[in-house]
């Protein structure tokens, strides 16, 4: 009887040993392998970042939609802020505006660069968003429906106005108009504050 209780309490150290041992292995290779994924997130982060995917006013930049895999061109052409747009004033738009309020009219060229036709506000939806800050503005749909409600055919371009309400406050120095927010392929242009 005590022969088989060494023989067992020899295995149980034994097996106990091995599975001590083993899992330090696998610690290490899960370790090397997160290490690696941090890395390569890392680096994908700086290819991010180093894009170009930040544009300028008169810049033309080729975005995909994410949704709908569809591809399209955008140029800036002007960002201009004002108290009236096409006989509709900001108090007419928003009861209480205050000092601070202005409309923010962004004017833009969309290009098809798609095989298929596309309704520009099914597939260009950009919000404006206080420079470095996300979540944002959506543009004033009854100022804008006209525009976006056009059908663009392949290579076909279309200049358009499109309306936000906006507030001035703190030392924010511009917004942002960003296509395909919060995707791989979210893109912003740089609209500087006169």
């Amino acid at each position: 009887m005590k022969k088989y209780l060494g023989i067992l309490s020899i295995l149980s150290l034994y097996l106990i040993l091995g599975a001590c041992s083993g899992s330090n292995e696998s610690e290490g290779e899960t370790t090397e392998e997160s290490t690696e994924e941090t890395t390569d997130n890392q680096e994908e982060s700086t290819e991010e970042e180093s894009d170009g995917s930040m544009y300028e006013i008169g810049d033309t930049a080729e975005i995909e939609s994410f949704e709908w895999e569809v591809p399209y061109q955008v140029t800036v052409n002007s960002f201009d802020q004002a108290q009236e747009y096409d006989g509709n004033s900001l108090d007419s738009l928003v009861s209480n505006a205050g000092d601070s309020h202005f409309l923010g009219i962004v004017n833009m060229t969309v290009k098809n660069i798609s095989d298929e036709p596309i309704v520009i506000g099914e597939y260009v939806y950009p919000n404006m968003v206080k420079g470095g800050s996300s979540g944002g503005e959506q543009y004033v749909y009854d100022l804008s429906e006209e525009d976006v409600s056009q059908e663009l055919q392949p290579d076909e371009e279309a200049t358009i106005d499109l309306v936000y309400i906006l507030s001035e406050y703190g030392d924010n120095e511009h917004f942002e108009l960003t296509f395909e927010q919060m995707s791989p392929n979210e893109t912003a242009f740089r609209l500087p504050l006169e």
